[in-house]
């Protein structure tokens, strides 16, 4: 199932690919990693072994002729003079490496190894999960202490045809060594949502210590009081509860692509149709959908984005200080004592409006009203330190800029 993580770096000039010596001095000049060992494959390339983070790794590089194909997605916003030397682009360089071990870590160390070969690139095309991504953000996320969003690792793509039916499915999970994800007889009033339930899935799979296997229950969220528990089913056995499809039938799998290794999303109703793996369509739930579904965010991702949101509080800082635009931050408020978990305090993350930095802390007026705060209400204004916030977003004229993307503001 486990496929290699296959990356081409389309440099900014095609002669820094001429050489490759150079771009060996270039690793080897590095301060995040150590090269062991370097050999030629006759197969795969010039083999690169390193260790990073006292993590033995192996890439394969290899100069190839490139072209962006039309199905890739630009992941981060690119300058009009940044489109047209990708489109302009013809040469490329390949970094593949496997995955072993912790899959976000692997992604963020062949990032690291991508920066330290060749510093000052265009843009990576990472092949696995078919994105466009922005050699600037490839710096600053190479530079960070905090791992790239476990979304980076995957795509949800929407197929539709030139009627109202969609087919979603996943590209990136296997280099993870996961099946893939599909939902089948989505629409265009409702593939939204639909997404959310494939990403909330993926990132349960990716954060597992155990694997979710096909038939198991997965809580995702919730909506007007019903619990949404989704469970992974072979596409062959999945079709036959859609008769009527017309894409993601078989004739669509025949590139291999979408053939092995792939699962359509269900629903289990209750507990007693888990235990039983009794399952139905997702499309049962979308008579909720319409009541403010909330998708569960794990604790190890919100501590992610919170750190992430903290890092480039610098970015923050600077954009203020220009008065062109406008901040909102996400805050953890301490909750009621009855939301507790025992003695364990708990937290409502909520949007204030940055209104002032003063000795070195935030002073923001709440946007919304809490649910489990009732302290507070919407209008009041509060005083916090930076460690307070769990995520921003600066609003520009040009742009809607979040830490993961703060490279917009240099």
């Amino acid at each position: 199932m486990r496929e290699p993580s296959y990356m081409i770096i389309i440099p900014k000039n095609e002669n820094d690919l001429k050489d490759p010596d150079i771009l060996i001095e270039n690793l080897m000049k590095s301060e995040v990693l150590k090269v062991t060992d370097v050999h030629m494959d006759e197969d795969r390339g010039l083999i690169v072994d390193f260790e990073i983070d006292d993590t033995k790794r192996e890439a394969a590089i290899s100069p190839l002729d490139v072209e962006v194909p039309y199905y890739f997605r630009p992941e981060h916003t690119f300058t009009e003079e940044e489109h047209k030397a990708i489109d302009k682009a013809h040469a490329g360089l390949s970094v593949c490496m496997d995955f072993e071990g912790d899959n976000n870590k692997c992604f963020f160390d062949q990032l690291r190894f991508m920066n330290a070969l060749m510093p000052d690139m265009l843009a990576v095309l990472d092949c696995p999960s078919e994105k466009l991504l922005s050699g600037k953000w490839v710096a600053l996320a190479a530079g960070s202490s905090v791992l790239p969003a476990p979304r980076y690792l995957f795509t949800v793509q929407a197929i539709s045809d030139s009627g109202e039916e969609v087919w979603l499915h996943t590209h990136g999970l296997k280099r993870c060594g996961l099946y893939e994800l599909e939902i089948l007889c989505s629409d265009k009033d409702t593939f939204n949502d639909h997404y959310k339930m494939i990403e909330s899935f993926a990132l349960r799979m990716l954060e597992n210590d155990d694997p979710i296997e096909p038939g198991d229950g997965v809580f995702i969220g919730q909506a007007a009081g019903k619990v949404l528990t989704l469970t992974a089913v072979d596409w062959r056995e999945a079709l036959e509860f859609y008769p009527d499809a017309t894409l993601g039938v078989e004739e669509d799998r025949d590139d291999g692509v979408h053939g092995e290794d792939t699962y359509v999303l269900m629903i289990y109703k209750n507990e007693r149709d888990e235990e039983e793996k009794r399952y139905t369509i997702v499309q049962d739930f979308n008579q909720f959908l319409d009541q403010n579904p909330m998708y569960m965010f794990s604790t190890s991702e919100t501590k992610r984005m919170s750190a992430l949101a903290v890092e480039r509080i610098p970015y923050l800082l600077k954009a203020f200080e220009k008065k062109e635009c406008e901040i909102i931050l996400k805050i953890g408020l301490v909750t009621d004592t009855a939301y507790w978990k025992g003695d364990e305090p708990q937290k409502e993350h909520i949007w204030f409006e940055l209104k002032d930095i003063k000795d070195g802390k935030i002073v923001a007026q709440l946007t919304q009203e809490p649910y489990y705060v009732t302290g507070m209400k919407e209008g009041d204004i509060g005083t916090f330190t930076y460690e307070d916030i769990t995520d921003w977003l600066i609003f520009t004229k040009e742009a809607r800029i979040t830490p993961d993307d703060a490279y917009l503001l240099e």
